[in-house]
Parts: structure tokens; sequence; C-alpha cells
């Protein structure tokens, strides 16, 4: 028999850059297959995560993402904290191998109901110009309500 690598759900959520709340759902769902170990955890063959790729890209052959990054202070935009938290963002989407759509950061409360970057960001998703959005934290896009 092959030996084939098993991801945790955990490292699966890493991988596809989603919740590990989403796998399980996925999993439920019947979208993601997993296999049980004999403790009956449920683990996802890397295979799996191929697939899930291949299955989510656009026309361009890869997923379209947005990245978005955001700070709450004047300060933390001026000490380079949004410019880092931009950089490694593009990183992960190369990593990944996502097609950037658009980048939007801004220096905004998160109670702000009237960001612009969020209103951009809604556009996309909207238009389904994006299939994902990538940020560092949920509280970057959300204070409360998340998880």
């Amino acid at each position: 028999m092959k030996n084939k690598r098993l991801l945790s759900p955990k490292e699966a959520a890493a991988e596809l850059g989603i919740y590990i709340n989403t796998v399980h759902r996925w999993d439920e769902a019947g979208k993601l297959h997993s296999v049980r170990t004999a403790g009956k955890q449920r683990r996802i063959p890397i295979e799996e995560i191929s697939r899930l790729r291949r299955l989510g890209r656009g026309e361009q052959g890869a997923e379209r993402c947005a990245l978005y990054a955001r700070v709450s202070s004047v300060r933390q935009e001026q000490d380079g904290n949004l410019a880092r938290q931009t950089a490694r963002l593009q990183e992960a989407a190369r990593a990944r191998g996502y097609e950037v759509v658009a980048v939007i950061s801004e220096q905004a409360s998160s109670l702000n109901e009237k960001r612009k970057g969020m209103k951009k960001l809604m556009g996309l998703i909207k238009e389904r110009a994006i299939e994902l959005i990538l940020i560092e934290y949920p509280d970057r896009l959300v204070r409360f309500s998340f998880g």
C-alpha cells in the first residue's frame, strides 16, 4: 500500500487558507473527502488539498483573492505596521499560488461601519471578482462576532 500523506484538519485549513470549522463543514457536506484513523480522528489526504485547489481556480488557473490589511491607529500606519502586514499577505498569496485581484489596506477602527476598504471588499464579493480574502487575523476584518 502506498504511504499517503495525511493532514490534520488544522494543517488542511492552513494549506487552504480557511478556518478549521470550514474544513469540518466541508467534510460533513461531502465537499471535502477525509479518512478516519483507528482513533476516529479526521485526516485529509494531501491529494484532496490539490483537488480542492484545482476546483476553486478561475480561468487564469489560480484562485482569485483580495488581500485586506488594516491598522487602527495613525501611529501603527506610520510605524510601518500596515506595510509589513500587506507584505506578509502578499507572500502568503504567492506561496499558495493565488491570483491577487486587489490589495486593500487602510487605517481605520474596526468599529467604523463606513470603512472605504471594507466597502471595496464587499463590492468585489458582490461582483464575484474573488473567491477568497486573505487577512492576517480575524480582528483585522471585524472586531466582534468572528470565528
